[in-house]
């Protein structure tokens, strides 16, 4: 069907903020059209849709998304602590324990009980809690609390045995590789009780939220290198390639070999994420690799890898054609992976010319480096001239700047001031992705785009427009699919989101607030799915499409 959209602003999102046209025309699944005509002038399309004011956006891409877990795993599970206007409650461990006695209570049959959003750093105790306070406060049942980062966990001794952790001489508190490495056998427990119903109800709630935001492609981290089978990855990828909303899916794989067997289901082939790729922790489980030690207890977070380790991975990702991600936080994590890069890669220009120069190469997708929070200046000076893209969640600095406070706690004065410098970066044309890191954050890509317009350091701020780009032309770059998506421009996918307001002028204020209207996604406007089982079968027979 050929429609024609009109009376409204459509965004290219190309390299200008002022690159607008008020009408635009699709065929299928392609744009057919952008100018400023009218129905009066534009004839021989099925359909005519007025925009009636509104604005139209390429549609975005979150780029670093936990699918399994945001999807499914997220629907028997609870958060902790909220974040409100009024700070951050519960703030103390005799809040915790209510908030837990009253969930228990409430699901008395749910066999593994799963709390996220723990915010340790607002604690007046400044801890996690013990598997003999869990033990108490559950009755002795199978629990697990998160801390907000994702990167440090309480464990209940009944969940302890059944993970057939050693008991003695633990506490139940876990962090860094402790935490990191068992994560697989951990979703495996949990997903053994998800029944097709909460699978309907996941994939239904996660492409509705994806489509309320103008999301239409996210890049799924997901793989179990701690779980000999990983069957859920299996079953992930199935689901994956029949959703609407399109996947790209990073197989969480040290060994490249286990990624393999996805390879025919890729666009490209690609692994790493966090997960076994996790090259360092986070700041607020005290984790992340520092040169320095965290001011609070007087500790060093460490590499999990050796160097030579991590360059044999990397050069043979490279040799093999593998687009790689790696989760580095911390400026030695960082220096590392920069390191190996350099070595593979070899200094040059880091820019590849975007769309000016999209039509005189074939595209290709870029290596990773997820989160890169605080770069030492050699790494900044290198990555500007190495074909790298880095994929970064600034919301969570503007969230810890207001209310976690965890910076200012527990790093030194010199390091806060050391946090990735988006606009220099993307001034030298560095490939900058705008992501979630969801369930760590909210799928809200707005948040993260606020976190970008009010960065922790000012001076690195980008402007509404630039902050936009990184949902959508630099993720298409990243996945070298910049000739398909990303901007608005005749014979690219029609995929774009209609909204009431105009982004690339918006205040801070009103940021955090954007939505869509609607989605159109590969021609065709979004409908809400209703998470039965009767759609899910229905989906599950579509053909598989390339994750």
């Amino acid at each position: 069907m050929k429609i024609f959209y009109y009376g409204g602003t459509v965004h290219t999102m190309r390299l200008h903020v002022e690159e607008t046209f008020t009408s635009m025309g699709t065929d299928g699944d392609r744009i057919c059209y952008l100018g400023n005509g009218g129905p009066e002038t534009e004839e021989g399309y099925d359909q005519y849709i007025s925009l009636e004011g509104m604005h139209v956006f390429p549609a975005l891409t979150d780029s670093h998304v936990h699918l399994l877990y945001t999807m499914i795993l997220a629907a028997s599970s609870f958060n902790i602590c909220e974040i409100t206007s009024e700070g951050i409650a519960p703030d103390c461990m005799a809040g915790v324990e209510q908030k837990i006695r009253a969930y228990c209570s409430a699901h008395p049959k749910q066999k593994i009980i799963v709390a996220n959003q723990y915010i340790l750093s607002a604690m007046k105790e400044k801890r996690l809690p013990s598997r003999q306070e869990l033990d108490k406060w559950t009755g002795g049942r199978c629990m697990i609390i998160y801390n907000i980062d994702g990167h440090s966990s309480s464990i209940s001794t009944a969940l302890m045995k059944k993970l057939k952790l050693p008991e003695q001489g633990s506490d139940g508190r876990f962090f860094g590789e402790a935490h990191e490495f068992m994560q697989g056998k951990v979703t495996n427990l949990i997903a053994a009780s998800v029944t097709p119903s909460v699978l309907a109800a996941g994939i239904a709630n996660f492409s509705n939220l994806c489509a309320h935001y103008g999301i239409s492609r996210v890049c799924a981290m997901d793989g179990n290198g701690d779980v000999k089978h990983d069957f859920l990855t299996r079953l992930l990828a199935f689901v994956a390639s029949r959703m609407d909303i399109d996947v790209r899916l990073f197989p969480q794989y040290m060994e490249l070999e286990r990624a393999e067997k996805y390879h025919r289901m890729q666009k490209f082939p690609r692994a790493g994420g966090c997960g076994s790729w996790e090259l360092d922790g986070s700041v607020g489980s005290h984790s992340a690799a520092f040169y320095v030690p965290f001011i609070d207890n007087g500790e060093k977070g460490h590499c999990y890898y050796k160097d030579d380790f991590i360059l044999g991975k990397v050069r043979g990702a490279h040799e093999k054609g593998i687009q790689l991600s790696s989760h580095a936080i911390g400026e030695a994590a960082i220096d590392q992976i920069v390191d190996c890069y350099e070595k593979v890669l070899g200094l040059g220009d880091g820019r590849d010319g975007g769309e000016e120069e999209g039509e005189k190469r074939k595209s290709k997708p870029m290596p990773r480096i997820d989160h890169f929070e605080f770069p030492s200046a050699s790494a900044v000076e290198k990555i500007k001239h190495l074909p790298v893209a880095l994929t970064v969640q600034p919301g969570f600095s503007w969230m810890d700047k207001r209310y976690l406070k965890s910076y200012e706690q527990f790093l030194p004065k010199e390091k806060v001031k050391q946090q990735i410098p988006l606009r220099e970066l993307i001034e030298a044309g560095v490939c900058i992705c705008g992501s979630s890191d969801s369930p760590v954050q909210s799928m809200n890509p707005y948040e993260q785009m606020l976190g970008m317009v009010e960065f922790y350091l000012p001076g690195q701020s980008l402007t509404p427009f630039q902050a936009l780009r990184t949902y959508t032309a630099e993720p298409a770059r990243m996945l070298g699919e910049e000739m398909e998506s990303g901007t608005l421009e005749v014979g690219k996918k029609a995929d774009f989101f209609v909204t009431g307001k105009d982004f690339c002028r918006a205040e801070p204020e009103e940021i955090g607030e954007f939505y869509a209207e609607y989605l159109v996604k590969d021609g065709r406007r979004y409908v809400e799915k209703k998470g039965t089982i009767r759609e899910l079968v229905k989906m599950l027979l579509r053909r598989p499409k390339k994750i």
